[in-house]
This record gives C-alpha cells, sequence and structure tokens, in this order.
C-alpha cells in the first residue's frame, strides 16, 4: 500500500470516529488531524499541469522519469539550512534544465539530463515550516547548493519530518465505546508522539477531565 493509500484511510476512518464524538476539545484534537492529512494527501496526489499547445514539446516534460538523489550533505546555522547536492560538471548543464521549487513544507529540485539521467532531490514534508519565497539554489560548476530559510529559528534534527500515525486498525476500534477508542488512540499518540504532539494531547485531556468536573 503506498503512502498517498494510507493517508487516504487514515482519513476515512478518522472522520468516521469524529462523527461520533460530543465534546469540543476531542473534535478539535481530530480536526487538526484531519487538515494535517488531507494536506499529505494534496502533497502526494500528482497535479496535472496543462502546457500550451504551441509548444508540444513541452509535453514531454509531464512523461520524464527521475531518478532520486540520495546522496547528499546538510547542515544548519541559525535560521538557514544549506543542502549540498555533489554533481561533478553540473555546471554545464543549461540553467533552464535545473528548477526547483518551494512550499511552506515542501522541497523539490529537478534536474534533466545529467550525463543522461534526469535526477530529482525532493523532501515532501520538511522537519519545521520555511519561508518558501526566501529558499533558492545556486549551481556551482560540480555541485548544486539547496539555501533554505526556516519560518522559526529552531534546530532540526533532520531534514525530513517524521510522524507517528494513528493506529486506526479497524478491528481495534470500539464499536460499542466510539469515546473509549478515541482515548487509546490518543494514549498511542501520546507513547510516540515528539514534545508538541504530547503538549497537545496533555491539553486536550486537561479539558475533557474539566468539562466532567474533575482533573
Amino acid at each position: 500500500m503506498s503512502e498517498l493509500e494510507e493517508f487516504q484511510q487514515d482519513l476515512a476512518e478518522i472522520q468516521q470516529v469524529l462523527s461520533t464524538l460530543k465534546r469540543k476539545s476531542n473534535i478539535d484534537y481530530l480536526n487538526t488531524r484531519i487538515k494535517y492529512l488531507e494536506n499529505s494527501i494534496k502533497i502526494l496526489t500528482p497535479q496535472k499541469v496543462e502546457q500550451p499547445q504551441q509548444k508540444p514539446q513541452q509535453k514531454d516534460q509531464e512523461t520524464l522519469q527521475y531518478q532520486g538523489i540520495t546522496k547528499y550533505a546538510w547542515d544548519q546555522e541559525g535560521n538557514k539550512v544549506k543542502v549540498f547536492l555533489n554533481l561533478e560538471g553540473i555546471g554545464q548543464l543549461p540553467k533552464e534544465d535545473i528548477t526547483s521549487s518551494f512550499t511552506s513544507n515542501s522541497v523539490d529540485v529537478k534536474i534533466k539530463g545529467y550525463k543522461g539521467v534526469n535526477q530529482r532531490f525532493s523532501i515532501r514534508k520538511t522537519f519545521d515550516e520555511l519561508k518558501d519565497k526566501e529558499c533558492s539554489i545556486k549551481v556551482t560548476n560540480n555541485s548544486v547548493v539547496i539555501n533554505l530559510i526556516k519560518k522559526e529559528q529552531k534546530h532540526w534534527d533532520q531534514l525530513n519530518f517524521k510522524d507517528k500515525l494513528i493506529d486506526t486498525d479497524p478491528s481495534k476500534l470500539d464499536k460499542q465505546d466510539p469515546q473509549a477508542s478515541l482515548m487509546n488512540m490518543m494514549k498511542e499518540m501520546y507513547q510516540n508522539g515528539d514534545d508538541d504532539m504530547k503538549r497537545t494531547i496533555a491539553q486536550a485531556w486537561s479539558k475533557s477531565q474539566e468539562e466532567k468536573g474533575f482533573k
């Protein structure tokens, strides 16, 4: 099963649980999760780009196959992250054959026809948010340097975002007590999540207890 299909199934199951909830804190918590899944699905879903009919040669761009670049180095200082792609002789390639695109949480650099192979370096979801309008690439004789600007000056443990998904195995959902199923999922998220995730869950739990009349 592909990553896109997993996200789609997670979204469908969480929406099913959401329809049974009444407490606002729990609903808000799952709505945040739903928003993340919807954004991930949007990023992973192939987008069709219409090409002008007067330039039929560009139609071939849609069917180009790219080989992923897996060897790279990176460093960070303050709010800047640099990714180094060591590609001997890359400076001889026409500038229009090296393209880049950035969003607030993704990176995509495409290189067409490098030593007869189309190559691509991409990050589907970065460790934290970017100031995408300020990100750029620099091509030298033997390398491509990707300059990323962090939205917040936080230390990155890695380039890629890692998220612990909720275990939404249907066999583990308690159809008799959907509230109990939600609590089990929240416990799993708390045990496997990072500090921000634990803080979010703790706040949701605290609000839930206050509504019951005790802490």
